[in-house]
């Protein structure tokens, strides 16, 4: 199948959906990130979210240009871009350990998950293969993510806990359409359609990240009979 391309102004642009609908990503979990870091009311865990949403805004701008402007950028963008979403899934976890109430064995996560931070990094790097990205998501977002927040919820029973597992399950709609291109024509393709349901999804994961705890366990307080 031939890459979709026109011109404009003198530059030859391809994928150009794929392009709009990255940025059109970009645009909105950058200000998901923006609004969950200025809230006054941010704890650590929320703060770590943001970055999250960050990075998954630059990986979004940068795998846009590389489908738009493969022809002046060339692969080092798409490579950014994977870099960028293995720091994402970093500052997921990042925020999701804050919920482990033992030392010792937050300790020993946070390790483990900046070794794993460093081996995706490297692969990308040096093996230029999406597989690493791939599986430093899952092992992140299923290994991490899930079971620390289904655990924390089922412990204390917080809302955000239960919206980030689904917003991160969520997020296995895009997932498949991706993984079995899932497309409307060859311009409007299943990357197209996979970045419009991921501004939903995220915009789940960034409800669950709102959420602050304290504030939350301060109202069921005001609330209980004395």
């Amino acid at each position: 199948m031939s890459i979709p391309t026109f011109d404009f102004l003198g530059l030859q642009i391809t994928e150009p959906f794929t392009w709009l609908t990255n940025w059109l990503v970009a645009a909105f979990v950058l200000s998901y990130g923006h609004f969950l870091y200025r809230d006054k009311f941010a704890d650590a865990t929320q703060k770590f979210w943001s970055f999250f949403f960050v990075f998954i805004g630059l990986a979004s701008l940068m795998g846009g240009t590389a489908h738009g402007f493969i022809n002046y950028v060339g692969q080092n963008f798409h490579y950014a871009a994977w870099i960028f979403t293995g720091m994402a899934v970093f500052a997921a976890e990042l925020a999701t350990i804050q919920l482990i109430e033992n030392e010792k064995v937050k300790s020993v996560v946070r390790l483990l998950i900046y070794a794993q931070l460093i081996i995706m990094s490297s692969s990308v790097l040096y093996l230029h293969n999406f597989n690493s990205v791939r599986i430093n998501s899952a092992v992140g977002l299923v290994g991490v993510v899930i079971p620390v927040s289904v655990l924390h919820y089922l412990k204390h029973k917080d809302k955000r806990s239960i919206l980030i597992v689904a917003g991160v399950l969520s997020n296995l709609i895009p997932g498949a359409i991706h993984a079995f291109k899932i497309s409307y024509n060859q311009w409007f393709n299943f990357n197209d359609i996979s970045h419009i349901i991921m501004i939903f999804c995220f915009y789940i994961l960034y409800k669950g990240a709102k959420q602050n705890e304290n504030i939350e366990l301060a109202k069921k307080l005001s609330k209980a009979p004395a």
